[in-house]
């Protein structure tokens, strides 16, 4: 499994998208960093965050984490299962591991990729801040977890990687806005939205995204059950 896990963290940065994005959520993060510590004082005044410095610093990274995470996971993941059974490779695969190591391996490799860029934005906004965000660093990967997790239960049920990839765009697009607004209105027709997405789970305290981890861990078992049953 250790060499799945090392071939898909690799793969995941020999990919120009995953490139930009790094590069993209790094350089916003320092800059939207260095403007409020320029303006600190403005910036409170104006949205009235005196009690809760920190928030200043780590509301951008959290913004593009729930508005393009999804888009930004699919990007980069939509094939990880589906790709290997397209080309054959996962044949081969299934020859040396067994079908769980494969799937837990693409996971650890992917979320080890997300773990390095989160890490590296976090670190962008520690170096003007002069602090470190630890609840918010956690709530951010669990937040992304969650997004791989899907994103690997939708390419080992979606059989083909193209539509996988256009699925990815419609998700990408429609979950956080559905979401977002699951937590802003109250609507029954919106409730099951609001405890399933984890985007409820951010403005409470941290043990409560212990439940987007569980949701989490049943992708990531239907994942294995649907992979279990395919013919590779």
């Amino acid at each position: 499994m250790i060499h799945v896990v090392k071939q898909e963290f690799i793969h995941s940065f020999k990919s120009i998208r995953s490139i930009l994005i790094i590069l993209f959520m790094t350089v916003v993060s320092y800059q939207s960093a260095s403007f409020i510590q320029e303006n600190d004082t403005f910036i409170q005044q104006a949205i009235g965050m005196n009690e809760d410095e920190s928030a200043l610093y780590t509301v951008v990274i959290v913004l593009l984490i729930g508005f393009f995470g999804f888009l930004f996971v699919f990007a980069t993941s939509h094939d990880v299962i589906n790709k290997e059974i397209e080309m054959g490779t996962m044949r081969l695969l299934v020859t040396k591991v067994s079908r769980i190591e494969v799937l837990t391996g693409k996971l650890i490799g992917t979320m080890l990729f997300w773990i390095v860029t989160m890490s590296i934005s976090f670190a962008a906004l520690t170096m003007i801040a002069g602090s470190w965000f630890p609840k918010d660093y956690m709530q951010s990967l669990v937040f992304i977890f969650y997004i791989v997790s899907f994103v690997l239960l939708i390419s080992t049920l979606i059989p083909k990687s193209t539509l996988s990839m256009f699925l990815g765009i419609i998700f990408g697009i429609t979950l956080p806005i559905v979401g977002l607004t699951a937590t802003i209105i109250d609507r029954w027709y919106l409730s099951p939205f609001k405890y399933v997405l984890p985007y409820h789970y951010l403005d409470g305290p941290i043990f409560l995204m212990i439940i987007p981890l569980g949701i989490s861990c049943i992708y990531i078992l239907i994942a294995i059950y649907l992979l279990q049953r395919k013919d590779v």
